[in-house]
């Protein structure tokens, strides 16, 4: 049995937050983790995170490109504390893990569109973003 976990929607909120930036492919999705004061999650963890949302139609997939179903966009925006800040980002990973945690689900997809030099270059984005 899987499940979606704490790790799941934030990878999700990073999905939502790439989006809205127009920028869709796996490196931007690294880039645009919230800061949660947790560990980065790794390649795996986001591959893993990839092919449960991909299973249950979180996510559309379009060669590189990976953006939110309409759905998902819904519960991420309805998710949102008030003010969605850096200062409250964990509130917000926290309120969407309360309603992903719910979803259980029997497999996963097992697509490798996500590669690890393009997780190795969104690390290199998001440590430029967090040292401004």
């Amino acid at each position: 049995m899987h499940r979606l976990n704490l790790l799941d929607a934030w990878i999700l909120l990073a999905i939502y937050r790439a989006g809205k930036q127009h920028k869709l492919d796996y490196a931007a999705i690294v880039s645009c983790l919230p800061d949660v004061s947790l560990p980065v999650p790794t390649h795996q963890e986001f591959k893993n995170a990839y092919n449960k949302f991909l299973y249950i139609k979180f996510i559309v997939a379009d060669g590189a490109n990976t953006a939110l179903s309409p759905a998902a966009q819904q519960l991420v925006e309805s998710s949102m504390p008030i003010a969605a800040t850096t200062a409250n980002a964990i509130g917000w990973v926290e309120a969407l893990n309360k309603t992903l945690s719910i979803y259980k689900f029997s497999s996963i997809c097992n697509r490798h569109e996500w590669q690890e030099d393009q997780y190795a270059h969104g690390l290199e984005l998001l440590t430029e973003t967090t040292r401004r």
